[in-house]
């Protein structure tokens, strides 16, 4: 295996980036994603966390095994992400799902948006199989609203 050079720390590695410029080590990859970005205030991800927080509070009897998030958005570095997709992750999957069957539905998938946000095409393609599948598809915009439709779901 050929080793490279990394243009920034100078070190001889078989880990590379290939940039225009020449190889990074992923070492140094990572240290130029995390003091170059920012940390951007993500609104879909505080209205999970707080739905979170709270559902269990309206819904106390609830089995807390058969509500969870998916694990499939966010930013990973290549190593993890590709790991993640051997394990079977799949993008598009809504962000969190209800296991429960009622009023003829096998499922719950909550999308959560922002008021502007819009599903991607790997979104809308597994809402439509999701709904194929007899499953409820809704996407919610605040945790006010998801909280509404488990409560009109589970009724």
């Amino acid at each position: 295996m050929k080793k490279e050079i990394c243009i920034k720390c100078g070190r001889e590695t078989v880990s590379v980036i290939k940039s225009d410029i020449g190889y990074i080590c992923y070492g140094c990859h990572a240290d130029i994603k995390t003091h170059s970005r920012k940390k951007k205030d993500n609104e879909e991800e505080n209205i999970q966390c707080e739905f979170f927080k709270k559902v269990f509070i309206f819904f106390p009897k609830l089995p807390q095994k058969l509500l969870f998030a998916v694990p499939n958005g966010g930013s990973r570095n290549i190593i993890e992400a590709k790991n993640l997709k051997r394990q079977g992750v799949v993008s598009g999957v809504s962000d969190v799902i209800l296991l429960i069957p009622k009023k003829g539905f096998a499922s719950l998938c909550m999308e959560f948006k922002t008021k502007k946000g819009k599903q991607s095409k790997e979104q809308e393609e597994f809402q439509r199989q999701a709904e194929l599948c007899h499953s409820k598809y809704v996407i919610v915009r605040s945790v006010a609203q998801a909280i509404e439709e488990m409560c009109k779901y589970l009724q």
